[in-house]
């Protein structure tokens, strides 16, 4: 089990310590005190030391509350898979991408769009190259070679693009919430409420899902087991097992928005 130790961290109140600047300690759940400070159960992601501090400006050290907060805002990625059956499919997956480029406050670090039709590949990058910076967001089209009766599998195929912290997974032509990483970073960090896998809305839209646990799972595909046996389930299917032993570890829609 993963624990945090305040010891040192420019936010832990007073020596012995009473309380935490960022009131994340109460949030977290304090196991003990060691040396004065709190053993907190969970890993706390913005446990800084001295040196942190000193070495933001005097305008930041003011602001240092703030700073930290901006530095752990979670990284998602986005993988669109474009519905060619859609009049106008490049006008519908523009919508879409238009709804990720301009989140609040926060950027999108990768989107991946799937495709299975190659001639609408210049007019995808085109989009791509002219809404996203690649040092901001980096941007990446998935040609799908052969035929994807399971669309579970598009996602295994994006997923080389993938990078640690939270997918999205829609379709082309769908809304997302612009203030969807808002919320997933007052969840996380704020809140400090755990987010693993929040199921689709509809189909596969709206799947949300932590890049390591899907890793770990292997995805939609088959899974060796200790045992030597082989779990071919979907993704989503293995995690309910998870969910077992967590009930926290998945979610619906309505239950992330109302948290």
């Amino acid at each position: 089990m993963l624990v945090t130790h305040c010891k040192n961290c420019v936010f832990a109140e007073s020596n012995p310590q009473t309380g935490c600047a960022l009131s994340r300690a109460e949030k977290l759940g304090v196991e003990s005190t060691i040396d004065g400070f709190f053993r907190l159960d969970r890993f706390c992601n913005t446990h800084r030391p001295e040196k942190w501090l000193v070495e933001l400006s005097l305008d930041e050290q003011n602001r240092c509350g703030e700073i930290v907060l901006e530095e752990v805002v979670p990284r998602i990625g986005f993988f669109i898979l474009l519905d060619v059956t859609l009049d106008n499919a490049i006008n519908n997956l523009q919508t879409t991408l238009e709804d990720i480029k301009n989140q609040h406050k926060h950027t999108a670090r990768y989107v991946a769009v799937a495709t299975n039709k190659v001639e609408y590949n210049q007019e995808i990058q085109q989009i791509l190259t002219s809404m996203f910076d690649f040092e901001e967001t980096e941007h990446h089209i998935v040609q799908l070679v052969g035929d994807f009766d399971d669309n579970h599998l598009i996602i295994d195929e994006c997923f080389r693009h993938a990078k640690n912290g939270w997918i999205y997974i829609t379709s082309s032509g769908e809304r997302v919430d612009t203030h969807l990483i808002d919320k997933i970073h007052q969840r996380i960090n704020i809140d400090m409420k755990k987010l693993v896998v929040v199921t689709p809305y509809e189909g596969l839209n709206g799947l949300i899902f932590q890049a390591a646990l899907f890793k770990f799972l292997k995805g939609n595909k088959d899974r060796p087991m200790d045992d030597g046996t082989i779990d071919g389930r979907p993704f989503l299917e293995k995690v309910v097992d998870v969910g077992k032993v967590d009930p926290e570890t998945l979610m619906t829609w309505n239950q992330f928005n109302e948290s």
